[in-house]
């Protein structure tokens, strides 16, 4: 599955909705059953594998 989603840089700054992104990327990738949960933020990669609970 490939999800694409776009942001304004002020959005992405914010501490909380950071928070907001990080809890829905786990929460995908439990319940999709996922080994990873990649996140492109401008031309960085970031690898998300533990998708314990909240």
């Amino acid at each position: 599955m490939v999800v694409h989603c776009y942001t304004t840089p002020a959005d992405i700054q914010s501490g909380a909705n950071l928070a907001k992104l990080g809890s829905f990327c786990r929460k995908m990738g439990r319940e999709a059953r996922q080994g990873e949960i990649g996140l492109v933020v401008g031309d960085e990669y970031f690898a998300i594998r533990d998708f314990g609970k909240e």
